[in-house]
């Protein structure tokens, strides 16, 4: 295997410490200001140069291809001959400069393959002393960059080096979780948009769930011009019947943070409540799906919350007994319980008892009762009370819709959830209990492989954050899960954040491939300095200093670690700077303020 510099070393390893070397340049490079030239034929030169920070090379001779590594330059210096052996008796007074380069070795060459350079992520070999590094010409790195036919999408190009293409293996990015990370203004959207636009086109049988909180992606995938297959599912169009939660949920939505220790019979009672009334669905069901061996509190099962919850709870937070037996002490004519007869005996079935107030029950489901109707006569919870949800087999139209299964006739590749116009407490339990439902479904998928489905997060900092609270705490949960063991299930995440040091780091650290753009804050990039591989910190110090659109990429998802441009997506996610000295210049005209007012009044 020959590379185009392979008699023309640019230096060799003098020092190795694990996997950080020290490379002396040699003189007649230094001589020529770190440069190196090539003819590659008459009237045709390359030129290179030796010691870019973050630029690739190889070490280690062509023929000696067993032992050959990839390095990536950290730092270039100069070292004077006085820091050389600064305690030396026999100093030349002719200073004697030479360059030193740290770099870290970051990979090897395939043993398998010797005819061309194939990269292999770790160490497998460590290099060897006075080992020789060679540069690499362009056509060499877009080797190293170059995927199978097939296997990969492509997402920019190299930065500096507009004419090497930045694939990414398409598996190996689906298959994994990943993070984009980036501030306000960085070009994170766009990047977003740009990927997740080269993924549709190239998959159009995709199963993508993406939770979208200012509705800034509608425009980044139409159906008609862009040819993408979407459900777009907005705040009007958004149903998550309320018999789809489990209990947890429905108590963290429906009850809030009312005390637990002093409402337990009144929880205890509801959740009796709601078990009976599903096993009543569930014979009625039965003949038609079959017996389900044990009903439990969290199946999906339907159940009326107008017409049978609330009722019940009502009655039975009236409930009495008769003191002799403490059998529920009813009203043979109306079916409600009777009123406490304090003291008096009164008749029953031909003798006198009293009726007294059961304990367990009589009052215990005062502030149920009045934080359920609170939530139900609450409009910006109508999402949970669906019409056309009213029997448990509108499960299956639920999941066909969420997870782009075809049905009717009609095929989707993309589901958009778009809750910009929810309450701020409102949109985590949505996507909490989103993200759950579509984790179970892959838990009890019997063919996970035959379905995979990935879930895009945007704006993740403010549903997994480090710090919990009661709204976040349901979706920390599932999407911590989901990282943890989604994997193996097929289900697959992609969180995006403009403040990384707020995410949850238990969910971050289980991400394989990592998309960085600008980040400025210091707790944001000691965030980023602790997820990513350490060999990585040289390249990561430059991301305060990235350009709009430009991308540290690392993971699995690519050969090496590479410093890209993003291609711009078209069209453009809605994401733009306002643009306020233009609009400032002119006079505002037709505008009126009651349309604005009508929409946050949700005026059909």
């Amino acid at each position: 295997m020959d590379i185009l510099m392979k008699d023309h070393p640019f230096g060799q390893i003098v020092s190795i410490t694990g996997m950080s070397v020290t490379i002396e340049i040699y003189q007649d490079v230094l001589a020529n200001n770190l440069e190196q030239e090539k003819v590659l034929e008459a009237g045709k030169n390359i030129k290179f140069n030796v010691g870019t920070v973050g630029d690739i090379f190889l070490v280690g001779g062509p023929s000696t291809y067993n032992v050959m590594h990839f390095g990536i330059f950290e730092e270039i210096k100069l070292v004077s001959s006085f820091e050389q052996d600064p305690y030396s008796l026999h100093r030349s007074t002719e200073p004697k400069n030479k360059a030193i380069a740290v770099a870290k070795v970051i990979g090897y060459q395939d043993l398998k393959e010797k005819n061309e350079l194939k990269f292999m992520r770790g160490a497998g070999h460590y290099p060897k002393f006075n080992a020789k590094c060679h540069l690499l010409s362009p056509e060499e790195k877009k080797q190293l960059f170059s995927l199978n036919e097939g296997t990969g999408i492509t997402i920019g190009k190299a930065s500096g080096v507009q004419e090497e293409d930045v694939s990414i293996h398409i598996d190996k990015f689906l298959g994994k979780h990943s993070v984009i990370l980036g501030s306000t203004g960085s070009g994170k959207s766009c990047t977003v948009a740009s990927i997740m636009q080269n993924v549709l086109k190239s998959h159009p049988y995709s199963h993508v769930v993406f939770f979208d909180p200012h509705d800034e992606y509608d425009n980044a995938f139409p159906n008609k011009r862009g040819g993408y297959k979407v459900n777009k599912i907005d705040s009007v169009d958004l149903h998550i019947p309320y018999w789809l939660l489990n209990f947890d949920e429905f108590q963290s939505v429906f009850l809030g943070e009312v005390d637990l220790y002093k409402n337990s019979n009144g929880i205890r009672i509801l959740k009796e409540t709601i078990v009976s009334l599903k096993e009543r669905e569930h014979e009625k069901i039965k003949a038609t799906v079959g017996e389900i061996a044990k009903v439990n509190i969290n199946a999906p099962l339907y159940f009326s919350f107008a017409d049978e919850l609330l009722p019940t709870l009502i009655r039975l937070n009236k409930r009495t007994i008769w003191s002799s037996d403490n059998e529920p002490a009813i009203d043979l004519n109306t079916g409600d319980f009777l009123p406490s007869s304090g003291n008096t005996n009164i008749p029953r079935d031909g003798k006198m008892d009293k009726v007294h107030q059961d304990k367990n029950y009589y009052g215990e489901l005062d502030q149920v009762i009045e934080k359920l109707q609170s939530i139900y006569s609450d409009r910006r919870y109508q999402f949970l009370f669906p019409n056309n949800f009213d029997v448990s087999t509108s499960f299956y139209r639920f999941m066909e819709s969420l997870l782009s299964v075809p049905s009717g006739g009609k095929t989707t590749q993309l589901t958009i959830f778009d809750l910009s116009t929810l309450p701020s407490e409102v949109m985590p339990i949505i996507i909490g209990v989103v993200s759950r439902i579509c984790f179970e479904y892959k838990l009890w998928d019997p063919n996970p492989k035959k379905l995979p489905l990935y879930l895009v997060f945007e704006e993740a900092h403010n549903y997994i954050p480090k710090e919990s609270n009661s709204i976040t705490r349901l979706p920390k949960k599932y999407l911590g899960r989901i990282a943890k063991e989604g994997r193996k299930y097929g289900i697959n995440q992609l969180i995006i954040s403009q403040r990384p040091s707020d995410l949850c780091e238990t969910i971050v650290s289980q991400c394989s491939n990592f998309f960085v753009l600008r980040v400025t804050n210091p707790n944001d990039q000691a965030f980023i300095n602790q997820v990513l591989p350490d060999h990585l910190n040289t390249l990561s110090s430059m991301i305060p200093f990235f350009q709009n659109g430009e991308c540290l990429v690392a993971g699995e998802c690519v050969t090496i670690p590479t410093k890209v441009n993003i291609t711009p997506p078209s069209p453009e996610p809605n994401s733009s700077d306002v643009g306020f000295s233009s609009v400032w210049k002119r006079r505002l005209n037709n505008y009126n303020v009651r349309d604005t007012i009508h929409r946050w009044w949700d005026v059909e």
